[in-house]
């Protein structure tokens, strides 16, 4: 599974290429996202494939910023599906998957913007490696340097190392953080990959199901990267393929919640996939708990610093 370790350096496309693939269909989320989702699209559009024909579907989660009419405005041409309350990341997303057809289907974060020819380096990619059933790019921030992209299985003992860890912020930790989450810069199979840029074959959804709705928010990409492996496939980061990240402009006005539905995710997931350790889990269970408990604590505390400096 996520073990195997490939590393490719070759040219990407080739000019005589032949695209397995008719259609890629791009499935934006948006809450409260309203510029951004406009950007978003806006850049999918400016750089649409050449190798295959684009399908949009844009699911709007229940946004009080006007971002549904906006978007119907903006581009009346595009599907888009409006929820009357928020139905979480994963069930938005299969949503989008239900109402599209093409035989790639891309998962895109609002808060992204699509540069260069992005979508045809995957396109061609992955249609001469029939084995990839799920992959990803380079996530860049504003700075241009990569994020996260990639993610290893979570494990009772490298939580320690998860991003959200307060203890990331010892040093000690945080050089080990960036060293387990360190990015490839060559097309490398890895265990899973961040949702908000993520190619899946039709096919393989076909074989193994839609995202896991269990998961509201995080989580749900590792848990489908698993099951990818677990069907046969290989799970590939390719960072020649890139966008512009802004992150968390959906969950900045909620930061309790998402942290949150995080350490719930977290939890349901060593619940799916070690049910026979069901007491070490209700331990981690409690772990997670507290971590939040601390973690809601020390960002109040911050909070009425700031204003008393005021």
């Amino acid at each position: 599974m996520g073990e195997k370790f490939v590393r490719e350096s070759r040219p990407l496309i080739r000019k005589a290429s032949l695209c397995a693939f008719k259609k890629i269909s791009a499935i934006v989320l948006s809450y409260n996202t309203k510029e951004t989702t406009i950007r978003c699209v806006k850049s999918l559009f400016a750089h649409s494939p050449m190798l295959a024909d684009l399908q949009l579907v844009v699911v709007d989660n229940a946004s009080e910023d006007g971002s549904a009419d906006a978007i119907e405005k903006e581009f009346p041409e595009i599907k888009l599906i409006r929820n009357a309350a928020n139905r979480g990341f994963a069930a938005a997303c299969n949503q989008g998957i239900l109402s599209s057809d093409g035989d790639l289907v891309l998962l895109l974060n609002s808060d992204t913007e699509i540069f260069d020819q992005s979508l045809d380096i995957v396109l061609d990619f992955l249609s001469k490696n029939k084995e990839i059933g799920l992959a990803g790019g380079a996530m860049l921030g504003a700075d241009m340097i990569p994020q996260n992209s990639c993610q290893p299985f979570p494990t009772y003992s490298n939580l320690i190392f998860s991003k959200k860890s307060l203890l990331t912020g010892l040093n000690s930790v945080r050089n080990k953080f960036r060293e387990f989450r360190k990015v490839p810069d060559v097309v490398t199979d890895v265990d899973a990959l961040a949702g908000g840029f993520l190619f899946i074959r039709r096919d393989v959804l076909d074989r193994i199901g839609l995202l896991d709705e269990r998961f509201f928010f995080y989580v749900e990409d590792i848990d489908l990267a698993k099951r990818v492996w677990a069907d046969g496939w290989r799970v590939t980061y390719i960072p020649q393929a890139r966008v512009i990240h802004i992150g968390g402009t959906s969950v900045a006005s909620h930061p309790e919640k998402t942290y949150w539905w995080h350490h719930r995710s977290l939890y349901r997931y060593f619940m799916k996939y070690r049910p026979n350790l069901r007491p070490v889990n209700w331990i981690l269970g409690l772990g997670l708990v507290l971590h939040y408990i601390i973690w809601l604590a020390l960002r109040k505390i911050g909070v009425a610093l700031k204003k008393g400096m005021r």
